[in-house]
């Protein structure tokens, strides 16, 4: 089984739009096939070619990739309906114009080197034979296309696809195609092909019917021949009976209600959260004013102890200033207590060397023996004492004591 890389169509997609386009291509092409020889270029998972194949006498399919040939040969591959490696630049087949039909489709934007690719048509178409090519309407592709698609080397617009056809046949036929949703109305009960196509497109408030002229082709199919006669193949309509695209686009819509409904529901989850977070968070906020006042309260009477503290150590500065000071006049008082107190001490030295040579003398002496005389004839209260003592002031020295 191939794996789906974005660069080829597998027929087993879900998505039904890509299954229109491709299968829609090859059936057409098929009702022009009818019995001819017929190569596929760019055959891919090989679906294509197994549909020409229904119709063709034989059909060659050629493409790059190996794994694709491999397994298209696999499930497909018999006898009127072969598979082989190669490039659409360089077909390995050396027969040429050999093949009644050459199909290409949507791959001719995948190289550049186009013009390589239209030598190789006309080397391996017959004279008469037709080319059936698509591409995407580079206009219109880009415009629907959010991102370029990165298998696509060279777009093409209308004129361009035009003129590089128009170098290498004479002869050619330009359809366009495009998914749209539609009504069917057939015949019952009969094989009549016949179909008689409308065109419609909704106005502001109504639908309206509208020409071909008005119809953007999302891709452009080509048929390219040198053969003189015409080519007046018809359009053509696919109708998807199991209505795959409108059953796609209802579970899209179910599951885009679905998961808009677990959006909603998760929003909500969300915003009871957020509801409770905001209650959280308000309540903490209000504890926290609760604390910033508490802390402003604080701050206030650290204020105030703080001026009351530099108050007071003002107050103790001017004290120990002032205590200070009457130290310095204490300090100054005690150096002179100190001065008269050596001053004194040293008098007080002098006197008593004075005294101690006073009571050396034979004069003290002299004066102590005579007190004990006095104090033995005149004892001290008598009244010889008291005469005594008038007596001494009269002859003793002013300031001398007896």
């Amino acid at each position: 089984m191939l794996e789906w890389t974005g660069e080829r169509f597998l027929p087993w997609l879900a998505e039904s739009t890509i299954g229109y386009e491709h299968l829609h291509r090859y059936r057409y092409a098929a009702t022009l096939v009818t019995g001819k020889r017929v190569l596929d270029l760019a055959s891919g998972e090989g679906y294509g070619s197994k549909i020409l194949a229904e119709t063709a006498s034989s059909v060659v399919g050629v493409d790059i990739d190996e794994n694709a040939i491999c397994h298209a040969t696999q499930r497909y591959g018999r006898e009127a309906l072969q598979f082989i490696i190669g490039s659409i630049t360089a077909v390995p087949i050396s027969e040429n114009h050999s093949f009644d039909v050459i199909v290409c489709f949507e791959a001719i934007e995948h190289i550049e080197e186009q013009e390589k690719l239209l030598g190789e048509v006309k080397r391996l178409l017959k004279p008469d034979g037709v080319f059936i090519v698509s591409t995407p309407n580079k206009v219109a592709y880009q415009d629907i296309s959010a991102e370029a698609n990165p298998f696509h080397v060279k777009e093409l617009d209308l004129d361009q696809f035009h003129k590089l056809l128009g170098r290498h046949f004479g002869n050619i036929r330009f359809l366009g195609q495009r998914i749209h949703p539609g009504s069917s109305i057939w015949p019952i009960g009969s094989n009549d092909s016949s179909v008689r196509e409308f065109v419609m497109e909704r106005g502001e408030s109504e639908f309206r019917f509208i020409g071909n002229e008005k119809r953007v082709p999302l891709y452009f199919i080509a048929l390219a021949s040198n053969s003189p006669a015409p080519l007046q193949e018809p359009g053509s309509v696919l109708l998807d009976h199991s209505n795959g695209l409108i059953h796609e686009k209802d579970k899209e819509l179910r599951d885009t209600k679905a998961a808009s409904e677990q959006a909603i529901q998760w929003r909500e989850q969300q915003l009871g959260e957020r509801e409770k977070t905001i209650t959280s968070l308000e309540e903490a906020i209000q504890w926290r004013e609760g604390q910033l006042r508490e802390l402003t309260q604080g701050l206030d009477w650290t204020r105030n102890r703080v001026t009351e503290m530099e108050k007071t150590i003002a107050s103790h500065e001017e004290a120990l200033a002032w205590r200070a000071h009457q130290v310095d006049a204490l300090e100054s008082q005690n150096a002179t207590l100190r001065t008269s107190l050596q001053n004194t001490q040293h008098q007080l030295g002098l006197a008593t060397e004075q005294l101690d040579a006073i009571y050396a003398s034979l004069g003290w002496k002299f004066i102590l023996r005579i007190r004990h005389i006095r104090d033995r004839l005149a004892p001290a209260g008598s009244t010889r004492r008291k005469i005594f003592e008038r007596i001494m002031k009269h002859l003793a020295p002013a300031g001398s004591k007896w």
